[in-house]
């Protein structure tokens, strides 16, 4: 009894072992080496990444993962450093400096500060995306997903219809490869099946569970209990494509007016805005103020505010915009 739980419990560290071969691995593993005795004892702290891990499908344990975050962290903060001891003396902080204050002259004080500035910041922005990414990653995956999830279901309904065995359904689905990550998901299913024993009920559980998709979680765990219940599952396959189609339209309709809101706020704060920036600054200057404050005004607003701007209006619209 003992020594098949023993068994048991290596095949299911065995099946949570899932693994691809590329740099990135291998680099998790290298850093892993070298920082894994700090790491270990502390991944109590980093527990939120590990769901998010198994969700990107991200091919890497979370003590390698955060071995790896750590190691970049540090070899970042380091070239930066010393990229930074090069460009700002030669023209880094007389920009900076012609920015915040050009009445001030630049001195060594200034250049250092600037440097252990940009240093932190770099290393710290390499941190926090390491951070960010595996949720990143699981919140890209689920939204392939739920675009191919409509077609998929559609398909599967045909299938079923044919009176095979549900397994067969997630074959058709990885044989035919234009489902994207809905077919990866499906091959992962059978690979539970074939390789590691799982039976289909196992194996639905398992891709429910580590499934970024909540639409794709929900049809597995509604297949589920289709099959113990013995219902039609062809009826159901059909059924939940109608309503996968209904909600897929009414994501369009609310995507069409959000962008409309967006187009909106864009013309206020991006064209209207910046105009009347510069008009009040002007108005300012002929009122006496000091001509410093009025360029450091206008010089935060257009090389600063206007690209962050764009760019969050840029991104705002990817997110928003419905994809085919």
């Amino acid at each position: 009894m003992l020594g098949r739980k023993k068994k048991n419990e290596l095949e299911v560290k065995e099946i949570e072992r899932y693994e691809k071969k590329g740099f990135f691995m291998n680099y998790g593993k290298m850093a892993h080496k070298r920082f894994g005795f700090l790491v270990n004892s502390r991944l109590k702290n980093f527990e939120e990444l590990h769901a998010p891990l198994r969700k990107g499908d991200i091919p890497l344990n979370l003590g390698a993962y955060v071995s790896a975050m750590i190691l970049t962290t540090i070899i970042v903060g380091i070239v930066s450093f010393l990229v930074s001891i090069i460009v700002v003396p030669l023209f880094l902080g007389d920009f900076i400096n012609s920015i915040v204050s050009p009445e001030r002259p630049v001195d060594f004080t200034f250049n250092l500060t600037l440097i252990f500035l940009i240093t932190i910041l770099t290393a710290v922005s390499t941190f926090l995306i390491f951070w960010i990414y595996p949720s990143f990653k699981a919140g890209e995956r689920s939204r392939k997903i739920n675009l191919a999830l409509t077609n998929a279901v559609n398909t599967m309904a045909t299938i079923a219809g044919t009176g095979v065995p549900p397994a067969v359904i997630f074959w058709s689905l990885v044989e035919f490869r234009r489902y994207g990550e809905v077919s990866r998901e499906s091959e992962k299913i059978l690979n539970d099946i074939e390789n590691f024993g799982l039976d289909l009920v196992q194996a639905l559980q398992r891709a429910a569970n580590r499934s970024p998709s909540p639409l794709f979680s929900e049809l597995l765990w509604k297949m589920i209990a289709t099959i113990r219940t013995g219902g039609n599952l062809r009826e159901y396959l059909y059924l939940e494509g109608n309503r996968l189609m209904e909600i897929e339209r009414m994501k369009t309709e609310a995507a069409i007016e959000t962008i409309g809101l967006i187009a909106e706020a864009y013309v206020t704060a991006l064209v209207v805005g910046p105009v009347f920036v510069i008009i009040m600054t002007t108005i300012m200057g002929i009122m006496g103020t000091s001509m410093s404050q009025v360029n450091l005004i206008n010089n935060l607003v257009v090389y600063f505010g206007l690209p962050i701007g764009y760019a969050l209006f840029i991104i705002a619209i990817d997110q928003v915009a419905p994809k085919r």
